[in-house]
């Protein structure tokens, strides 16, 4: 039977088995084959009255052509043989009523897939790696013609089979708890998974050292739940962030904010974070202050100074003149050093153009001057916040988490390999960084004060601290001290000038 399945491929058309008979009192057994357009029984004719829907499409054209193979017992072969034609008395079932092949792209007969080719793809889906550049793989590698249509149907089929039956939260929790993540989750009465919390086993280790900085900040379209996917984030001394886990929540309520900041919590054992950096979603903003009671936080000012323009916008003004407001006179209040000079920056600004516009006035004074001690310098400037005053690297990393996805409609199954792929980098890339702090030397840090902590100080501190150090004793405001922990320099030059090393 393969035989002639292959014979009739490289005349231009395929065969399918019909039926096999050998106990019905004929001499030999016999099976029959059929053209993959025709039916299986020669004797049905659809029914063209039959109400189905027009808009579908199918091989199926009424194809009669025909074969059988005769089986020789005597001679140990078979015999491919004509069928007659039950319709014509006298003829046999020989000709096709269609054009025979002519592109092997457009037949998936022709196209499948190897066990080599399948052993690839396995590979690539679980690195994660698109459909769509799979193709262009398997095709080059290969000298193949797979459609696209093929590699998406075939990833949804190694996706089913890795399931093994089970469902895709059931997976996660199950690989997730073999892989030694931190795990929390809470389900429903009909034990529907409603939250769930993941931390990769080296996230946990990196936030035990590194855990005085959190962004938290949440993100669509990464599921077909059509639920929010939150990531919480730290920042290592090499001035890279690192995942610390995410979260998918039910709804951005204050009890789901409260639950994540729990689990939070209990990653973190008896370690507070000095500061804790989100944007103002409501939820979250009020979960804060009843977990992390010793936190300070902070507001993204990336988020306010968007949507201050935003409010501009809506108020009639050019897009073009509401960033000039943001990025000019607004900006001084935001960047005033002191609550003083933050006052006086507020009263020029309401005191200028922009005072005659009282909607404007009155959006500012009621949705960020409430809050400044959030995101003001002339606050901020007072908590250990590493330089970090906007969520953009909760941003970037929501970037990065849906380059892997590949799609906004995957399962829990789906978001938590993609989740495990970037993070495997991402400890590389920052490993490498570290490695690269202990055996490069800033070209600046030789001789006092910095000989001594060379190679066991982040390049990034010392770039800093070098900087710092060119300032004049009146130019100094310590302000380094308290956002980063490193000398002001007022500090750096006693050191200088006494000649001593920091230690």
């Amino acid at each position: 039977m393969e035989g002639a399945k292959v014979i009739a491929k490289d005349l231009g058309f395929f065969l399918t088995h019909s039926s096999t008979k050998s106990n019905d009192g004929e001499k030999y057994p016999r099976i029959y084959l059929h053209c993959h357009r025709g039916y299986k029984n020669n004797t049905y004719v659809p029914d063209p009255d039959k109400k189905g829907r027009s808009n579908t499409k199918s091989l199926k054209d009424g194809c009669r052509f025909r074969v059988r193979l005769v089986g020789l017992p005597e001679e140990k072969t078979w015999m491919i043989d004509g069928v007659k034609d039950n319709h014509n008395p006298g003829q046999f079932c020989g000709f096709h009523n269609h054009a025979l092949e002519l592109y092997p792209e457009g037949h998936t007969q022709r196209n499948a897939f190897t066990n080599e080719e399948l052993k690839d793809m396995k590979e690539m889906e679980w690195a994660r790696v698109a459909p769509r550049k799979m193709m262009q793989t398997i095709n080059q590698n290969y000298g193949t013609h797979h459609n696209k249509r093929q590699f998406y149907n075939m990833t949804a089929n190694i996706r089913i089979e890795r399931l093994s039956g089970m469902t895709p939260s059931d997976w996660t929790l199950h690989h997730a708890r073999e892989m030694g993540y931190y795990i929390g989750y809470k389900r429903d009465d009909d034990r529907h998974l409603t939250h769930l919390f993941l931390a990769h086993p080296e996230s946990v280790r990196m936030l035990s050292a590194w855990y005085h900085v959190i962004l938290i900040d949440s993100t669509y379209k990464t599921n077909k739940y059509k639920r929010p996917l939150v990531e919480v984030i730290g920042v290592t001394p090499v001035k890279r962030n690192f995942n610390i886990g995410f979260a998918m929540m039910e709804g951005e309520t204050t009890d789901s904010y409260v639950w994540l900041l729990r689990e939070l919590q209990n990653m973190l054992g008896d370690r507070i974070p000095n500061a804790i950096l989100t944007d103002k979603e409501g939820g979250l903003v009020a979960a804060i202050p009843q977990v992390f009671t010793k936190s300070a936080h902070l507001l993204c000012i990336w988020h306010i100074k968007r949507n201050i323009e935003a409010k501009m916008m809506d108020l009639g003004i050019p897009q073009e003149v509401a960033r000039g407001v943001v990025h000019g006179s607004w900006k001084k209040v935001m960047e005033a050093t002191t609550p003083h000079a933050m006052i006086e920056e507020w009263e020029n600004f309401k005191n200028g153009f922009w005072g005659r516009n009282s909607k404007l006035i009155e959006y500012l004074d009621r949705e960020c001057l409430e809050h400044k001690e959030k995101w003001a310098c002339a606050y901020t400037n007072n908590i250990f916040h590493i330089g970090n005053t906007s969520t953009n690297r909760v941003e970037s990393a929501h970037s990065t988490l849906k380059a892997w996805l590949n799609t906004s409609t995957g399962g829990v199954d789906t978001l938590f390999l993609s989740w495990h792929a970037s993070i495997g980098g991402q400890v590389i890339e920052i490993r490498k960084e570290l490695e690269t702090c202990r055996t490069k030397t800033f070209k600046g840090a030789y001789g006092p004060p910095y000989g001594v902590i060379r190679g066991s100080v982040s390049l990034y501190a010392l770039e800093l601290m070098f900087v710092e150090g060119k300032k004049t004793p009146s130019e100094c405001d310590c302000v380094i001290g308290r956002t980063h922990g490193l000398p002001c320099s007022c500090r750096i030059n006693s050191f200088k000038g006494a000649g001593d090393h920091f230690r």
